[in-house]
Parts: C-alpha cells; structure tokens; sequence
C-alpha cells in the first residue's frame, strides 16, 4: 500500500561580488521546521538589507517547491516482487 507525503522548502541562495572575487553559497529551510511564505521573505529581505562595505554586491534569492512524495511498500514474497 502506498502513501502520500507532502512538504514545503525554501531553498536559499546569494552569491557574494566583490573586488577580491566571487563566493556561491546557500541552504534550505522546511514549513516542518516552522518557516511559512512570510518568514522565507523576511529572510530575503533582512539579508538583502544588510550594509556591506564598499564595492560588494550581495544579492539573496528565494525559491519556494511544494513536493508530493509517494512511498510503496515492498512484497518480496510476491511472484514476480512487486509494489503496493
């Protein structure tokens, strides 16, 4: 038998220019752990907002991705093996 689960990311990215180089970075929060819409924005904005020195450009960025996942249960014992 299968079942459904469904989740919620805010995944994260910026990428730090400046006069030395460039630097990628990022990383992902879940509506599980308690980040909605307005939180996920309020991140962006909060970093977006900070006074960086001179010649550095620091632009964050959001993406939001709704997932469904469904997981099936596995009947070795079948002929031929199959999922439910």
């Amino acid at each position: 038998m299968s079942s459904m689960y469904t989740s919620t990311q805010y995944q994260f990215s910026f990428t730090i220019n400046s006069p030395s180089g460039e630097n990628d970075g990022g990383f992902t929060l879940t509506a599980a752990a308690g980040v909605t819409d307005e939180i996920a924005l309020g991140i962006v904005a909060a970093f977006n907002a900070q006074p960086w020195p001179h010649g550095v450009v620091n632009p964050m960025s959001v993406l939001k991705q709704d997932q469904e996942d469904r997981v099936y249960t596995t009947n070795l014992n079948a002929t031929p093996p199959n999922f439910s």
